[in-house]
């Protein structure tokens, strides 16, 4: 299974969006996504603090920034 994570913050509308976005994909593998509030680590926080929501890969860190175009997304999740 392909993990994931989606790097959000408390009261982000675009994070919501982002996240049915997300939910709405249709793909023939499943995926492990994790939320990570950038928040809790400031260094996250000051990079990616004016940017989220950024979906992360796990297994080679490719990032991919708002906002999610569908096939680029649907690309991004089953590369």
């Amino acid at each position: 299974m392909n993990e994931f994570y989606l790097l959000t913050k408390d009261d982000c509308g675009l994070c919501k969006v982002a996240i049915t976005q997300l939910y709405q994909t249709q793909l023939d593998e499943p995926i492990s996504l994790h939320m990570v509030d950038i928040t809790q680590d400031p260094a996250l926080l000051l990079e990616y603090g004016a940017i989220v929501p950024v979906l992360v890969r796990a297994h080679d860190d490719a990032e991919l920034k708002w906002p999610f175009e569908a096939e680029k997304l649907k690309d991004f999740l089953t590369a």
